[in-house]
């Protein structure tokens, strides 16, 4: 059924929230002057360079070329969007060297840091909002059981390597610190189902 594929992109907008409102909270801390966890950033930052592109992201594209032959009001917009992905992969690239870069001693670049992840921060918050109140609820009008088997049957089989079944070594570090919030905090555990209108979902990582 074509909204059990749209609510696995809402659950992982809202894991996808979780992660951008950790970089948040790490970005207002350097710009209070106070010393954030450049490691915790990196991998957050990490984690949004890589998820979305190679498991997100291109679910999307399938549902939005699908879209597109069967309604072509929404070129401008699912055209926008393409290009905003590429507009995110390469702030996410440019963020994750600036923290290296700081952290190998390069203190002068920190508010360059902060001018580029609000930013960030602000693009991301554009972007999933756009998909979620245009083109989700489009595409479950629009698609047909042929078209959402196609996604479903294409996409299959790639793991998210943070709220999955198996969390990748390189993400234990940010999967004990996500552990630690989910005990402090109330919320679902990493890798728990979320339901997409749940109120984590909906949390804003937009300043």
């Amino acid at each position: 059924m074509p909204v059990n594929i749209i609510d696995k992109l809402y659950r992982e907008h809202a894991n996808m929230r979780r992660i951008l409102i950790l970089v948040r909270l790490q970005l207002d801390l350097l710009e209070r002057q106070g010393m954030p966890d450049f490691v915790l950033l990196a991998n957050s930052l990490y984690y949004m360079r890589k998820f979305p592109s190679m498991v997100h992201h291109p679910k999307e594209d399938l549902i939005f070329g699908k879209l597109l032959a069967a309604d072509s009001s929404v070129k401008q917009e699912v055209d926008r969007l393409r290009r905003q992905h590429e507009e995110i992969y390469a702030l996410e690239d440019r963020l994750i060297n600036l923290v290296l870069e700081i952290q190998a001693g390069k203190l002068e670049l920190c508010s360059k840091l902060l001018e580029l992840g609000k930013l960030y921060l602000k693009t991301q918050a554009e972007h999933v909002e756009a998909e979620e109140r245009v083109l989700f609820p489009r595409a479950q009008r629009v698609l047909r059981q042929k078209d959402w088997k196609e996604v479903r049957d294409k996409s299959a089989g790639i793991e998210d390597p943070l709220f999955g079944n198996k969390v990748t070594e390189r993400y234990r570090y940010l999967y004990d610190y996500l552990l630690h919030e989910a005990a402090d905090q109330g919320l679902p555990l990493p890798g728990a189902s979320q339901d997409p209108e749940s109120s984590s979902a909906k949390i804003s990582f937009s300043r």
